[in-house]
This record gives structure tokens, sequence and C-alpha cells, in this order.
């Protein structure tokens, strides 16, 4: 009988960890998003898009709404566009990270093209 209940129960949490898996992917797919288009808009307002260039940004996905440590990942190959883009992120405020993000580099396209790419490594 015992066995039988373990076996049950066992069935029952492997079949529960797919949602699971579903729904962190949703999260954070809406997360990356949301923070693609807060990132974007913080670049427009700067009045950085004028001259067709694109930069990918890596920050750390963080709680904490203190300085993200914006990174260049790909450069524009501009030094003064990238570290003009660099600078108009500083403070931006992006929400909460879902848990399987928290802690994690997440790379961002941003400037003139519209943005196509954001991932999570």
């Amino acid at each position: 009988m015992k066995t039988q209940i373990i076996a049950f129960a066992a069935g029952a949490l492997l079949a529960v960890v797919p949602l699971a898996a579903a729904q962190a992917s949703a999260d954070a797919d809406r997360w990356l998003a949301e923070s693609q288009a807060a990132l974007q808009a913080r670049i427009t307002q700067a009045g950085l898009n004028d001259d067709g260039r694109v930069v990918v940004i890596r920050i750390k996905a963080s709680e904490s709404f203190r300085d993200y440590g914006a990174q260049v990942a790909e450069s524009s190959g501009s030094a003064d566009f990238d570290n003009a883009v660099k600078t108009a992120l500083k403070g931006v405020r992006l929400s909460t990270p879902p848990i399987d993000l928290s802690g994690r580099r997440v790379s961002f396209t941003l400037g003139e093209t519209p943005p196509v790419v954001a991932s999570a490594r």
C-alpha cells in the first residue's frame, strides 16, 4: 500500500513539473518583453535613435532597483553611442524578475532597429 501511495505521489509530482515550467517560461517571457520596452523607451527619451545604431546591452536581472550594471555585449561600432546608451540606462527601474531569471545575465538589443532579441543566459 505504501509503495502504491508513493508511486502515485511521484506520478502526480511529475505531472505538475511541466506546468510549473510553462508558467515560469511565460513569466520570464513577459518580464523580458516589458523590460525590453522600458529600456528602449529610455533610449528613445535620451534621443539616441537618430543614426540607426543598434547595441546589445547585458544586465543582471535583479530584485534591487539600484544600478543594473549594464555592460555592452555587442558594440554598435561607436564607443560614444555605446557609452551614451549605458549612461541613459542608469537608474532605470524594471519590475522584479521572475525567480527563474533572478540573478541571471540578460541581453537586450537596443537602438534604431525594432528590438528583436532579448535572451537570458
